[in-house]
Formats: C-alpha cells, sequence, structure tokens
C-alpha cells in the first residue's frame, strides 16, 4: 500500500517547482518594466526642473529691465518650430556695446535664454508673453522627450494656442510676477 501512494505523488514536486520558477520570472519581469519607467520619468522629471530654471532665469533678466518689459521687448510669441539640430541659434548684442538701451538688453536676454533652452533641454524652445499691465509674464517652455515619455498635460501639451507645439512635445507653463 505504501508502494501505491508513491507512484502517485512522483512528479508533483517538479510541477510545484515549474509553477514557483514561473511565478518567480513574472515578478522579475514585472520588476524590470518597472525600473525602465522609474528611469524614464526620472528624465522627464529632470527637464521639468530644468524648465522651471531657466523660466526663472527669464523672470530674474525681465525683473532687472522693466523698461524693456514696458516696452514690449520681451514678446516671444512666434509659433512653436523645433530648434534645428547643430543649429546653434544666433547671440545678440547691444547696438552700442557701452550703452545697452533697454530694448537692446531685452533682445539679448531673450537671445539668451533661447540658447540656454537649445543647450539644455532636447528641442528646447519658448513663448514669452508679457501681461498688458507688465506686472507678470506668461512663460511656457517646451522641449521633446528623447526616452518617449508620453507629455501629460492633454491637447496641444499645455502649450497655448499661438504656439501649437506638437502632441510629441511638453510643455511647461509658468506665470511670473515681475513688479
Amino acid at each position: 500500500m505504501h508502494n501505491v501512494m508513491n507512484n502517485h505523488q512522483r512528479g508533483a514536486t517538479l510541477i510545484e517547482v515549474m509553477v514557483s520558477v514561473l511565478i518567480v520570472a513574472f515578478g522579475a519581469l514585472a520588476m524590470i518594466a518597472l525600473q525602465t519607467n522609474a528611469v524614464k520619468f526620472n528624465k522627464t522629471n529632470e527637464y521639468r526642473s530644468l524648465a522651471t530654471l531657466l523660466a526663472n532665469d527669464l523672470a530674474d533678466r525681465m525683473r532687472v529691465n522693466i523698461d524693456g518689459v514696458v516696452a514690449g521687448s520681451y514678446t516671444l510669441n512666434a509659433a512653436y518650430s523645433e530648434p534645428v539640430q547643430g543649429v546653434i541659434p544666433p547671440r545678440t548684442e547691444c547696438t552700442l556695446p557701452d550703452n545697452c538701451t533697454a530694448p537692446d538688453l531685452a533682445r539679448r536676454d531673450l537671445s539668451e535664454w533661447q540658447r540656454a533652452l537649445f543647450f539644455s533641454l532636447p528641442g528646447g524652445t519658448g513663448f514669452v508673453q508679457p501681461t498688458a499691465n507688465s506686472q507678470a509674464a506668461d512663460i511656457w517652455v517646451a522641449w521633446t522627450d528623447p526616452a518617449g515619455a508620453n507629455p501629460l498635460q492633454g491637447a496641444n501639451n499645455g502649450c497655448p494656442a499661438a504656439f501649437r507645439a506638437p502632441n510629441t512635445a511638453h510643455c511647461v507653463y509658468f506665470r511670473v510676477a515681475i513688479q
């Protein structure tokens, strides 16, 4: 009778081992997918942090040159166009090197900001619209994420209608106080 029970139990341990290996394999695959997404979204968060720093940089430049803001020289409202790879945005200098006027300084600030966007963010560009009373400015920073993370802000990615960034671009909006 003891022999009959052993014959019925043969192979049961092998099946249990195979099931446990299968469970461990699925767990390992889930951990790999989790790690991949964590790395991808970590890079997206890095780009968002850089966009915040660059928007604050432009806001500080605008606060220094209030006359340029009031004159409307800080408006940068061209339609979105991704910078061409390898073509660095030109640097704009003041008309008179020793005497920079408010509009000259604004143009120089915007050119430096666009260069910083180009070098800091993949496909980085921006849109700037000071408010009518020059008390604040609306700033949008856009970039394309090479990791392929989907933009989280829905239709038109949070960019203004005049900017019209493609669905592959991330766009972050900032309203900054000037005065």
